[in-house]
């Protein structure tokens, strides 16, 4: 029965990826049950949590180009959490066209040493498909562990979608580029400051969870008029495909209802000099060799 059902995993990826089975979570809702972002994933250094990812297929992770400045191996233990398994990494795919200065493209994949075992509690999140679109005011939500230190407490936020021309009113005129997404609250209080860089920023559609973006940047943590910006995951679907090339991950075209409401920036914004790039406290520049796939709650 358990091979059936691998098979059957591997074989039609694009039909359960997404599937959260004990994430009873709804719009406004409270904390979920154990197992909540069965593809949230956790990079660690001497122990630390480092960077977030996301599993896409049994052995492929989806996480931020910048995590990636300097590699550092170090084994690493799996952990406390029974649900959590530990995996070494075989190799590194930076996008080509990432961009230190500029935020831009900022994506990386994550080849696995093995392929691991879907349960309840480690399913791979479906993929933004080109023609994706994220309306200003979409609601999403954010996983990780933010700056705590310690990789057993999870966080989650909910935050909307702010359209990329409110954005670059914000940030400045040419930062926000058609491969970013921004999402936050313009008041602040809430942001992926709380998640954490390379880790997914999610959309539900009907019961299955689309992957939006990827944790990247943002101007201080929660401030006001400055909403983190993230990878848009949709802008890369070729990319993506050309790199993994067998068992492709799930892409869905996410669609987003209403109408937008974005702006155009007509009034010229004061240009961030010095983002913040790096949301956790923990130094991203150093990369284990082994990534935990963990669960949230």
């Amino acid at each position: 029965l358990r091979i059936h059902q691998f098979f059957k995993l591997v074989s039609f990826t694009i039909m359960l990826c997404g599937q959260a089975p004990l994430n009873t979570k709804i719009v406004g809702g409270q904390n979920a049950a154990p197992g909540s972002w069965p593809w949230q994933v956790s990079m660690r250094y001497q122990g630390s949590h480092v960077c977030g990812g996301s599993l896409i297929n049994n052995q492929w992770i989806l996480s931020a180009a910048h995590c990636f400045a300097l590699i550092r191996y170090e084994l690493q233990d799996q952990g406390t959490n029974p649900n959590s398994v530990s995996v070494s990494v075989s190799s590194i795919t930076v996008n080509p066209n990432y961009n230190g200065n500029t935020n831009d493209n900022d994506l990386a994949l994550v080849q696995l040493s093995s392929t691991v075992s879907f349960s309840d509690y480690i399913q791979p999140i479906c993929l933004a498909a080109s023609g994706s679109t994220f309306y200003n005011g979409t609601e999403t939500w954010v996983t990780g562990w933010g700056n705590i230190q310690s990789g057993d407490l999870q966080l989650e936020v909910q935050v909307p979608v702010v359209g990329n021309g409110k954005c670059n009113c914000l940030y400045g005129p040419g930062s926000i580029t058609d491969n970013m997404l921004c999402a936050g609250l313009l008041a602040g209080g809430k942001d992926s400051c709380q998640g954490d860089s390379g880790g997914p920023l999610v959309v539900k559609q009907g019961s299955v969870w689309v992957q939006a973006g990827i944790v990247s940047f943002g101007n201080g943590c929660a401030e006001p008029n400055y909403p983190g910006v993230y990878t848009r995951v949709s802008q890369y679907q070729s990319w993506i495909s050309s790199v993994i090339t067998s068992n492709l991950p799930g892409f869905v075209t996410y669609f987003s209802s209403g109408t937008n409401s974005d702006v155009t920036c007509t009034a010229t914004a004061a240009v961030i000099s010095s983002m913040n790039v790096l949301f956790s406290s923990i130094p991203l520049f150093l990369f284990p060799s082994l990534l935990l796939i963990d669960t949230l709650f």
